[in-house]
């Protein structure tokens, strides 16, 4: 009997600890700022922002890949910090909603060894999206 009761909660203790870790990861996701989501506007229409996303450049701050996932939504995948040449492993998931100004949301899922942040400061990426979509942030 006794086995059973320390199993059982051993079982509670493990499901209370995955349900606490669940709620601060998404409770990370819905805050502004590095480690969750950030919001910027651009005048530019949908389209011209998936069209200036697909064009690479040299000037370009990071490297990176913009790929279409099959519900519809994009992941933006940075693989280099050009400036440095220091490798990185960012992914973001990028939402684009249209309206008299385009809103591009960037929520942060993932960094290369777990990180709960990007290694690169915001203002690097404030910076690539001005260049790239004349984005500014707006949250």
């Amino acid at each position: 009997m006794m086995p059973i009761l320390s199993m059982l909660l051993i079982f509670v203790a493990a499901a209370a600890i995955m349900a606490i870790l669940k709620k601060q990861a998404e409770r990370r996701k819905n805050t502004p700022g590095e480690g969750g989501f950030l919001e910027y506007r651009t005048a530019l229409a949908f389209d011209e922002c998936l069209d200036a996303l697909s064009e690479h450049s040299p000037e370009d701050e990071f490297e990176y890949e913009c790929l279409r996932r099959p519900d519809g939504s994009f992941a933006l995948h940075f693989t280099l910090h050009k400036p440095t040449n220091q490798p990185v492993d960012t992914l973001f998931s990028l939402r684009m909603d249209a309206g008299k100004e385009t809103v591009v949301t960037l929520y942060f899922l993932r960094e290369a060894f777990g990180y709960e942040k990007p290694v690169f400061p915001q203002e690097m990426l404030d910076k690539f999206l001005a260049d790239k979509l004349h984005a500014r942030r707006t949250r």
